[in-house]
């Protein structure tokens, strides 16, 4: 009796799809197509506005971008979606599921009370340093990166990021109020 038990159970587990198995790709699909609708519903509504002014980017420069990317990636997502239901099943070691990690109250707080501090110091101490700051909490201490990662990341995030917003895009993000570090460009 227990082997008949045994043969059911490892039938039930590798017998045939359930119907939320089959409802699945067909609503990725969905989702995909609709990405793709949303995209381009914000591209050719962004095309109306104004693209660029007198000051930098104009009300519709951001929306066609996002829309462009947003059609970009529903597309790519419909593509292996649709690749991937057409693809005949092919036995193969099953897969390591990456566990998702846990986020405990401490590290919420963390995360909370960094935002606070990082939007008290961007005034003062301005775009560059406060993000920078920011960005090397998160990457050493909450991400547990390692140290040449986490400031290469920060130093682009902030100082690279603050050259493409002021320079080329010429958005004005802020400078440091302190005399000191005004003086160095900061």
């Amino acid at each position: 009796m227990s082997d008949n038990t045994n043969i059911s159970a490892s039938t039930a587990a590798s017998g045939p799809a359930t119907v939320d198995e089959h409802r699945r790709p067909v609503l990725s699909l969905l989702v995909a197509a609709l990405v793709v609708a949303i995209g381009a519903a914000a591209f050719i509504g962004s095309r109306s506005l104004g693209y660029w002014d007198d000051l930098g980017p104009g009300p519709g420069f951001f929306p066609l971008w996002l829309g462009v990317l947003l059609v970009v990636l529903g597309l790519v997502w419909f593509g292996q979606e649709l690749r991937a239901r057409l693809r005949p099943e092919i036995p193969s070691k099953p897969a390591v599921e990456e566990e998702t990690p846990e986020y405990s109250l401490s590290t919420v707080l963390a995360i909370l009370v960094s935002l606070c501090v990082l939007a008290a110091c961007l005034e003062p101490v301005g775009y560059q340093v406060s993000m920078l700051v920011f960005l090397l909490f998160h990457l050493l201490v909450v991400g547990r990166r390692g140290p040449l990662q986490s400031l290469v990341i920060a130093v682009i995030g902030s100082f690279g990021v603050f050259y493409a917003f002021t320079r080329l895009l010429t958005v004005p993000l802020p400078v440091s109020s302190i005399p000191f570090l005004r003086d160095l460009g900061l």
